[in-house]
């Protein structure tokens, strides 16, 4: 009976009520000093300026949706962007959408002479962006992130917030929990528009060293950002080195059927410039979904068989990417110490991801 009480309390952090919720940003603190990348469901950048949370709910949380409501405020961003619109168009967004990106990249690329690497943190599902029926925040989660990995290190951080779906509360009737389910799988949807979105954000990097950081479904994120499992024209990064760590992850052993998909220069079959690192956890109970007879498994809905090991498919997989992959480099660092949990904040205590983090250091 604990263990399944406990469970219910981990599954918290992977599903929710039946009402669907976006995770909307538009009334953020402007003023926020740390470096952040805002990105909604469709793969827009979020400009710095207040937006009505409401107002954009009411836009089926759409940027784009947004701004052809609201063509006014549209025309006052734009000029904010030096975009110089008489008019609004779908057209005219993409072009304020790369002014954004544009600006973005700028900020970040004026303080690489200060530090060594540029570190992007990519959150999990379920995470409010402000403090919801004792939830943790997205915020919250990046700063435990921020204190496990910054001693000694000279890492510009870089947060980014995606609309991976809120709402509260997990229920124990299986009714309900369908619709719960329904919600996991929107989140995974917005994961490919939002990690192309990400990925017009990473080409233009100029630093030497990327890594990215991701926790749960945050990998999903990651990795349309790097690579084409779906056909896309967008070029992927070309930085001399990026690696790709994912934390408890949110996939299958499918999620890398088009690793080698890229659009780019870079001759990767023969040097890669990516790292692939992955920390999986055999007794995560939100990967596994499931304790004797109680829960759906790790394949159904999301499968999560990658991230929790099941079967030895992590292991498998290995083998199978040292074969196909054969100049790329894969790294597996069994975090199963961590025990059932899977909060960011037992991921990083207790030296948990010490050793998975030396790649920072080289």
């Amino acid at each position: 009976m604990r263990k399944i009480f406990l469970l219910i309390i981990c599954v918290t952090h992977f599903y929710t009520s039946a009402q669907s919720t976006h995770v909307l940003f538009g009334e953020r603190d402007l003023k926020n000093e740390n470096l952040a990348v805002y990105i909604d469901k469709d793969g827009s950048p979020y400009p710095d300026y207040t937006i009505s949370n409401s107002s954009l709910e009411n836009s089926n949380a759409s940027l784009i949706n947004w701004y052809a409501r609201n063509q006014n405020d549209f025309l006052i961003i734009s000029k904010q962007y030096n975009c110089s619109f008489e008019k609004y168009s779908e057209e005219n967004c993409m072009v304020l959408n790369d002014s954004i990106i544009s600006a973005i990249n700028q900020t970040i690329n004026n303080k690489k002479e200060n530090y060594t690497s540029a570190s992007f943190l990519i959150h999990g599902y379920r995470k409010p962006f402000v403090k919801s029926n004792g939830d943790r925040t997205s915020p919250r989660d990046y700063a435990i992130m921020k204190e496990a990995f910054q001693p000694n290190l000279k890492i510009l951080f870089v947060e980014v917030y995606w609309d991976a779906m809120y709402d509260c509360c997990y229920s124990t009737n299986r009714k309900k929990n369908k619709a719960l389910y329904s919600l996991l799988q929107e989140a995974e949807k917005n994961a490919l528009p939002v990690g192309l979105g990400l990925r017009k954000v990473l080409y233009s990097i100029k630093f030497d060293t990327i890594n990215i950081i991701t926790h749960s479904l945050g990998a999903q994120v990651a990795l349309h950002s790097l690579f084409n499992s779906k056909k896309s024209s967008l070029p992927t990064p070309a930085n001399s080195r990026i690696n790709i760590c994912l934390i408890a992850p949110a996939l299958s052993d499918d999620s890398f059927k088009g690793y080698y998909d890229r659009k780019t220069d870079v001759d990767f079959k023969n040097k890669d410039n990516y790292h692939l690192i992955i920390g999986y956890n055999d007794n995560d109970f939100v990967l596994r979904k499931k304790v004797g007879w109680f829960g759906p498994g790790p394949y159904r809905y999301v499968n999560t068989t990658l991230g929790c090991n099941h079967k030895g498919c992590t292991l498998d997989f290995k083998k199978h990417f040292e074969k196909n992959f054969i100049n790329s480099r894969l790294t597996l660092f069994d975090l199963s110490s961590v025990g059932q949990c899977h909060l960011v904040g037992c991921y990083c205590s207790s030296g948990h991801l010490d050793e998975m983090m030396t790649f920072l250091k080289k």
